[in-house]
């Protein structure tokens, strides 16, 4: 799924495009760190850092929708 011209982004810029992805409060990482340590959302590890595809994180986010009429 990966384009070779895709540019990874850090967690500082993904929370940018997705503020939905912080958490209130003093840590607003806390909520990443625990989709990333859980392994829920999808990241790259290069080294000890981590980085975020947007094309993954879109695709992520599009499979987290709930159909109209489903919700339990």
């Amino acid at each position: 799924m990966t384009n070779l011209n895709t540019k990874l982004i850090d967690r500082e810029m993904l929370l940018e495009l997705y503020p939905a992805l912080a958490s209130k409060g003093k840590n607003k990482y806390y909520r990443l760190q625990w989709l990333t340590r859980s392994r829920q959302i999808p990241v790259i590890k290069i080294g000890r850092r981590l980085y975020y595809d947007p094309e993954d994180i879109q695709v992520w986010i599009k499979g987290k929708k709930i159909p109209v009429g489903v919700i339990k």
